[in-house]
């Protein structure tokens, strides 16, 4: 509970013949952590005895199959997408995730499997999905017509008499409002003085232009027109006028509609029939690609693979024994104590129940090293301490409580970190709720000045708005407490490491409390006695920074105010909510109304507010001052060689 759990190095030694036993038995166990033995080949002693395995003939296999299922799955979610749950939903009322029951398949049977279900799909799917893409570009075409028509309907112009003819060119294009005489000239040069020109207005800021010419003519008629910035219309097909060819487009489009619905209606009936199958196999081969990449991390001789990794000293012996079991005698285990150095070995914590959600804080800073203390025993106290402290009100407490509970019962029964969240507000709600009562706070001063439950006064301990003095002088005492116990840890870890000035680094603040102890009560002799070894200690750990020793411990002690600043400003604010409540409720009619929604929104606003805020600066005290007296973090987590089960299990 204090430090992480023990490590050992475990090596296996296999037979070629149980080789994928092996592999899938300890894939199964999930408590060994595999490392690369070719870290290993480059010593000349490993070098002659072994040498690194190849990587497993299957992956490449695995990995086409996983693209062609990963395909198949794309389309269904194209053409049939599957419902999400939205983020409050997933919180606080999620469906039960999806399982799918699946035999223990792998290797060929399982690659067999796969092809013969990809092949039944592709067979369903491919007609329709063609026909969408083919219909979709056809479409895409039709509607860029369409929207060309959209521009010039207003003129009544056969679409068949544009384009070119036996003799002459008919050009009709599209362009911005301006004075077309110098282009008219530039055409007349290009087309040798044969040629028709129009114009006809056909919206507030762009123009319609006709021109005829002879064919011989029509490459330099059009070069004039690009250089006019004149967008051309392409007729197409269609033979009646604009408005007439809308119609026309209007009608194929919607038979394109019904033939799309008819394909999607096909894929859909597939995606019904095999979306969940296609979801397993694809789990089933991510398991099987784990297993068949896991190999480049072995080692191997002519006929025997070797592997090797950490597994916790609990599990060692289980392990051992259920590998050894597994393979009809052809492999050997063995199990020693960690070669490697302390900061190389992986870290898996070990904390009892509920303890174990609150290693959730510690991660957000860094995993402890292999041989540091691991702080979540003493971050769980004093970290719902403090988040109690800086909210104040019973009635907050309440609430976080009960989004606790709500979380816990509806997200917690499925996901883990939903699970750790629910029981970190419900246990901080509960201890809102106990300093809430002693502070006085019950939404503010709404249950007791306006409510009439004066009875709740007698549960004050400390008022902080009346006893500020008093608060801020706990919470730096508060503060103190906290920092000398960061202190006694960092000496703790120091002397285990044999780091004797280390352990001496902070010595100098205990003689300097117990002096200024002494002093606040007018004792002026032990006062100087216990001064004295404060400065000396000071001097030999800090050396010529002594005097930012001192203002870095000062620093420290103050940032704990934010104890009391946060408590303080919950309570005002939620005053405040309550006096505004009461000045608009005496207005005619609706007063009452108007107070309500202020007292239901202000208090709503202020406890998100004071919910965040007692979480961030709650985690704060730990990772800056709590935590630099004795805690570096960095440790390496122990991440197994285990499989990932999410939408299938074992039938």
């Amino acid at each position: 509970m204090f430090f992480p759990e023990r490590m050992q190095r475990i090596r296996f030694l296999v037979h070629g013949s149980v080789k994928e036993k092996v592999v899938k038995k300890l894939h199964e166990l999930g408590a060994v952590q595999v490392t690369d033995y070719r870290q290993n080949l480059s010593k000349k002693e490993w070098g002659e005895l072994l040498e690194a395995h190849p990587v497993s003939p299957d992956a490449r296999k695995i990995t086409t199959q996983l693209m062609s299922v990963a395909r198949l799955l794309d389309v269904f979610s194209m053409v049939d997408p599957e419902e999400e749950e939205g983020f409050f939903k997933q919180m606080f009322s999620p469906s039960p995730p999806e399982k799918i029951p699946v035999e223990d398949t792998s290797g060929e049977k399982l690659f067999e499997e796969v092809s013969s279900v990809v092949s039944s799909v592709e067979s369903e799917v491919s007609d329709p999905l063609d026909g969408l893409e083919r219909m979709g570009a056809e479409k895409s075409d039709l509607a860029a017509q369409k929207e060309a028509f959209e521009r010039i309907k207003s003129i009544d112009i056969p679409l068949n008499a544009l384009g070119e003819g036996s003799f002459v060119n008919a050009i009709f294009g599209i362009a911005p409002k301006k004075d077309f005489r110098p282009l008219m000239d530039e055409i007349e040069k290009a087309a040798n003085s044969t040629f028709f020109f129009s114009e006809s207005g056909i919206s507030e800021s762009e123009t319609g232009l006709l021109v005829v010419c002879l064919v011989s003519d029509a490459d330099e008629v059009s070069a004039c027109l690009r250089k006019w910035d004149v967008e051309r219309i392409n007729p197409g097909a269609f033979k009646g006028t604009p408005s007439e060819s809308i119609s026309e487009i209007d009608k194929k489009l919607a038979v394109i509609d019904l033939e799309q619905n008819k394909c999607r209606d096909k894929i859909s009936t597939a995606a019904g029939q095999w979306r969940k199958k296609l979801k397993a196999l694809r789990e089933l081969l991510v398991i099987e690609r784990e297993r068949a990449e896991v190999h480049s991390s072995f080692a191997k001789t002519g006929t025997v693979t070797a592997i090797e990794g950490w597994v916790t000293k609990k599990q060692s012996a289980k392990i051992e024994q259920e590998t050894e079991s597994c393979c009809d005698g052809l492999a050997a285990v063995k199990v020693t104590e960690p070669d490697a150095p302390a900061e190389k070995l992986p870290v898996k914590l070990d904390n009892p129940g509920i303890l174990k959600h609150f290693e959730l804080l510690v991660k957000l800073y860094a995993s402890p090293k292999y041989d540091e203390i691991d702080p979540t025993v003493l971050i769980f106290p004093s970290f719902l301490f403090f988040f109690g402290l800086m909210i104040t009100d019973a009635m907050y407490g309440f609430m976080t409580l009960l989004l606790g509970i709500f979380i816990l019962r509806g997200g917690g029964r499925y996901y883990s970190l939903h699970r750790s969240a629910g029981i970190l507000l419900s246990l901080g709600g509960a201890s809102t709720v106990v300093l809430g009562a002693l502070t006085g706070g019950w939404f503010g001063n709404l249950a007791t000045d306006y409510l009439g439950m004066k009875f709740l006064n007698s549960l004050i301990v400390i008022n902080p708005m009346v006893d500020v003095s008093l608060f801020l002088l706990f919470a730096i005492g508060v503060g103190l407490l906290h920092l000398n116990l960061g202190i006694v840890v960092g000496i703790i870890k120091n002397i285990r490491n044999s780091d004797v000035s280390g352990a001496l680094k902070h010595v100098w603040i205990f003689f300097l409390e117990i002096s200024l102890a002494f002093y606040y009560f007018g004792v002026t002799i032990p006062a100087l006695i216990f001064a004295v070894p404060a400065l000396l200690l000071l001097l030999y750990a800090e050396k010529g920074m002594a005097l930012f020793g001192v203002t870095g411990l000062l620093g420290d002690s103050l940032s704990y105010a934010r104890l009391m600043a946060l408590g303080l400003v919950s309570f005002g604010l939620a005053v405040a909510i309550n006096a505004l409540a009461k000045m608009v409720f005496g207005i005619s009619y609706v007063g009452w109304l108007i107070a309500i929604l202020i007292l239901i929104g202000g208090h709503l606003f202020s406890f998100v507010l004071n919910l965040m805020g007692a979480f961030a600066h709650g985690i704060r005290l730990h990772f800056v001052e709590f935590f630099g007296k004795f805690y570096s973090g960095g440790g390496d987590e122990f991440d197994t060689f285990r499989i990932k089960r999410k939408i299938t299990e074992i039938k």
